[in-house]
């Protein structure tokens, strides 16, 4: 049985699936590649691909999150790749030590109940965040359960971290796995080309906490 259900996205950076996936099928736990392509009808040698013909967002894997069979679920932006073979097997050790019933991350922010409520300070090493940015998460399926899917057109990865965490600094960061990602090429697309990014995810973190 596999171990880790790995939803991956792809629009506009096709290029890198191929090494995406490779890393995936190198790691020493199994493992099941799941694709949303949101660009062609390509599955990269994925063992599921859903076609989208459109730039669904990060939104596009949470339901598929919910219905993953495995022990764990992982996302990972199509900027990054695995950077060794251990990757996972280290991951998982990491999240049953310190976050089993919260999200585990490689870099995040806090939340604060006073403007700007997306905090400032980048947490990048080994702690407790709020808030966990997407390049790589690990988790398990049943925390889906937590996350009410309150469509936010933007900045979706904030309002999930948050809803899963109930806004409280429970996901973990760790500094380690952030090292050892492997960044690729961004092929002209991302947050860094769109300045208005930074306001999105402050309206992001506002929306979460009207709701509660």
């Amino acid at each position: 049985m596999m171990t880790v259900t790995a939803i991956l996205l792809s629009w506009k950076r096709q290029l890198n699936m191929d090494a995406i996936v490779q890393a995936l099928r190198a790691q020493t736990v199994p493992v099941e590649v799941w694709l949303i392509n949101n660009f062609d009808m390509a599955h990269y040698g994925a063992d599921r691909a859903v076609h989208i013909p459109w730039n669904a967002g990060e939104w596009a894997r949470y339901p598929f999150a919910a219905r993953a069979e495995t022990e764990y679920v992982m996302f990972q932006d199509d900027d990054f790749m695995l950077g060794d073979d251990w990757f996972l097997e280290d991951a998982i050790k990491i999240h049953n030590e310190h976050c089993p019933d919260n999200l585990l991350g490689v870099a995040g922010r806090g939340l604060q109940t006073e403007p700007p409520h997306y905090a400032p300070d980048i947490v990048n090493r080994d702690g407790y965040a709020a808030i966990l940015k997407g390049h790589f998460q690990l988790f398990k399926p049943e925390v889906t359960r937590r996350a009410r899917m309150a469509r936010h057109p933007s900045a979706s990865d904030i309002y999930w971290a948050l809803d899963i965490g109930g806004g409280d600094p429970v996901h973990w960061v760790s500094a380690d796995l952030g090292r050892r990602l492997k960044t690729l090429d961004r092929h002209g697309v991302g947050y860094e080309f769109r300045p208005e990014h930074y306001t999105e995810r402050e309206e992001a973190c506002e929306a979460w906490l009207h709701n509660q």
